[in-house]
């Protein structure tokens, strides 16, 4: 009776010891989302106070300025004194962010290329270095020389928030695995050998499309909850906001927009279907579609054709190229019916390269969208190109990792995320 009694008094002590554990974890939760939520809201309304962030975000004014402090203590903003208000009475003081102070590290992988960036958190991108990779073997050891001989040696490691490698791939979380991608990565295991490479810096590894999409998001500042970045590349990726958060994270591994087929007769694509849509209407396919419509002047003595070839040969009236991006954007319109049907997203961006097809690629789309897929549904759908150019990459991967994983209070040394 006596042992039992004791076993029971274990068992409490160990209840209580994890509940404090739980308690403490629930508080610096708090305490973390709470520290985002200021810093985000001074980002988008530079020199905001005090007694408007406590407005805004529902908390005490003795809770904004203990954390507002915090953050100016941790150099991430700054006080810049009275602001200009027009009001009676005493002056608030502004709130800005502090730029040149902390930064994160993005880098692109593309077919024997690796481009790399150092990003301001507010924003700006230096130290850009396009690098040529001879063997796929030799991407990890360039992102590292990058690291250790460029970045550290122009910033402190305090200052260094971690490392973003975006890739133009689908990747799998679970089984921590890149596929559906158009690189040629080594046989071994990249993903682990990625985590091993950096142990000592907080890693995330993001799909392509998500980083653009997040760019779009966060910079042109979409009010709509649901909407869907197509991005055009060597490959066709989509990534879909559903209620303002994005579908399946920056791993792309909820769809694959790309592989839809559009014609169950066609081509057969490498990945087993027949007819996908990035076969049949990408870059790749345009000199064949050139060919089989006539052929035309403009592209006689050109080796490859590119979406910019082709959307500016069409807005210089060439007779082919129009007929050309006419078929292109009827065939994805197809897929874009379908989509608006599964998810009715209320707005459609095309990215990428898809923006070099011009204005009248633009508008055979939406014609399109007119007359196909379910009325009520399509009718109520906008499209537009991208505001964004190809850099914006480099800050969507930067936002995301910053608003999605990092932790100010947490050390993030050694943390690893997939999407």
């Amino acid at each position: 009776m006596a042992r039992k009694m004791q076993l029971n008094r274990y068992f409490i002590k160990t209840s209580k010891g994890q509940k404090d554990i739980m308690k403490l974890v629930n508080q610096q939760l708090i305490k973390d989302t709470n520290l985002k939520q200021l810093y985000n809201s001074i980002y988008r309304n530079p020199g905001i106070s005090r007694a408007q962030l406590s407005k805004d975000s529902r908390l005490s004014k003795t809770a904004v300025s203990s954390l507002v402090d915090e953050l100016i203590a941790r150099k991430f903003v700054y006080d810049s004194g009275a602001s200009g208000s027009t009001n009676v009475g005493r002056k608030p003081n502004s709130l800005l962010l502090r730029a040149e102070q902390y930064y994160v590290a993005v880098f692109c992988l593309e077919e024997k290329g690796l481009n790399a960036a150092l990003v301001d958190i507010t924003g700006s991108a230096s130290f850009n270095q396009q690098m040529e990779v001879p063997s796929p073997d030799d991407y990890i050891p360039l992102c590292q020389e990058y690291i250790h001989q460029i970045v550290l040696q122009q910033i402190q490691k305090e200052q260094f928030l971690g490392i973003c490698v975006v890739v133009p791939a689908m990747i799998d979380p679970d089984r921590r695995e890149i596929f559906a991608t158009t690189l040629n990565l080594p046989e071994k295991d990249f993903v682990g050998e990625l985590q091993h490479a950096f142990n000592g810096f907080p890693v995330a590894l993001l799909n392509d499309t998500a980083c653009f999409a997040y760019a779009e998001k966060v910079y042109t500042q979409i009010m709509e909850k649901d909407f869907a970045f197509i991005n055009f590349g060597k490959g066709i990726g989509a990534t879909l906001f559903i209620r303002n958060e994005m579908l399946g994270r920056a791993s792309a591994s909820y769809t694959q927009f790309g592989h839809y087929s559009i014609d169950p007769e066609g081509e057969l694509c490498s990945c087993g279907n027949r007819g996908c849509l990035e076969l049949m209407i990408g870059e790749a396919s345009l000199k064949g579609r050139i060919a089989r419509a006539g052929g035309s002047p403009a592209f006689r003595k050109s080796p490859a054709v590119t979406y910019g070839n082709l959307g500016q040969a069409s807005v210089y009236g060439d007779v082919v190229s129009c007929k050309v991006v006419r078929d292109i954007a009827d065939e994805f319109s197809i897929a874009l019916c379908n989509l608006i049907c599964m998810v009715h997203p209320k707005l459609i961006i095309i990215g990428g390269k898809g923006k070099d097809l011009g204005p009248l690629f633009l508008q055979e789309i939406q014609e399109c969208l007119r007359t196909m897929g379910f009325r009520r549904m399509v009718s109520s759908v906008s499209i537009r190109y991208s505001l964004l150019d190809s850099s914006a990459l480099y800050n969507g991967a930067m936002k995301y990792f910053f608003d999605i994983h990092y932790k100010f209070t947490q050390d993030m040394a050694g943390s690893f995320f997939i999407g």
